[in-house]
């Protein structure tokens, strides 16, 4: 039996967590990312707290993150512009699950929690990601929720002396299907 953990969107207090969470991530599954550990690494914590101030404004991002016991244990994100032409469309980055944690639906569910909030957007229009063609596990999840390829990016990833292929997947918002955590109750800390 696994676990329950929460779906939530962190306040900006806690930017610390979403930073260590993020580097673990890019340490992890570095073909995961398209930025780098040592990038991320780099970065002031001025910038990481503008990254959390905004996701929590939902400024133009969002992000949510799941949390086991008090723990961040995974996170999905979606960005989308103000510019007009390009307003209706969302992009889905950085999905990510502690590895202790796969296998429990957690992954799921952050999308599923994700894309009913991107419903509730009225502009958006199109959801869109890029995923390296050799995660099977996350290319099956994102068809399952409705994602097709529309394109092949060959050799887009560079990590680890290896070129990797992206796939582009897009899909159209649905109907929220709940806007609940897994317990069926809102929520946000």
């Amino acid at each position: 039996m696994s676990a329950r953990f929460s779906i939530i969107e962190l306040p900006t207090t806690r930017w610390r967590e979403a930073r260590a969470l993020r580097l673990h991530a890019l340490q992890t599954d570095p073909s995961a990312f398209a930025s780098s550990y040592a990038d991320e690494l780099a970065f002031a914590d001025e910038v990481w707290l503008a990254r959390a101030d905004s996701a929590e404004r939902r400024a133009g991002n969002m992000t949510l993150f799941a949390e086991l016991a008090g723990e961040l244990v995974g996170m999905a994100g979606a960005s989308w512009s103000q510019r007009e032409k390009i307003q209706h469309v969302a992009n889905i980055y950085g999905v990510y699950v502690h590895p202790d944690r796969r296998g429990q639906g957690i992954a799921s569910q952050l999308m599923t929690r994700l894309l009913d909030e991107l419903a509730r957007l009225p502009q958006i229009k199109k959801i869109s990601l890029q995923v390296n063609s050799e995660s099977a596990a996350a290319v099956a999840l994102y068809e399952k929720l409705g994602f097709a390829t529309v394109g092949i990016a060959r050799g887009e990833l560079f990590v680890g002396g290896r070129y990797y292929d992206l796939l582009y997947m897009e899909r159209p918002p649905s109907v929220p299907t709940s806007g609940r955590g897994e317990d069926g109750t809102r929520q946000k800390h």
